[in-house]
């Protein structure tokens, strides 16, 4: 897995999402943008997190892509968060950026 430093806290800890058509690489303490990945190499960011080593109150963000669709979901509850295949409805909720997930309520990561 590529090693990867936050240029603001210096924190190793980091968590990719999608960012327009590309995966952005942020810190998992300050939410700071490290840089653009690929989505194999986000792959590995989120498979080496452990999500028995993270509190109750903490979810990851999984993202499975099949073909040209990405989709995003809470790790603990499986809701769905973001789907690429579905344009951004009238008074719909930014879920990809959103800190907390809107059904079980934990901190997304």
């Amino acid at each position: 897995m590529p090693e990867y430093k936050c240029p603001k806290c210096g924190c190793e800890k980091v968590y990719a999402k999608p960012q327009g058509r590309r995966m952005g690489v942020y810190c998992a303490d300050c939410n700071t943008w490290i840089r653009f990945t690929t989505y194999k190499k986000m792959k590995d960011i989120y498979n080496n997190l452990d999500e028995e080593n993270l509190n109750d109150g903490v979810s990851v963000r999984r993202i499975r892509k099949l073909g040209n669709v990405t989709r995003m979901y809470c790790s603990k509850c499986q809701c769905l968060l973001y789907n690429s295949n579905y344009p951004k409805i009238e008074g719909q909720f930014d879920l990809v950026n959103a800190n907390f997930c809107p059904r079980c309520g934990r901190k997304l990561i």
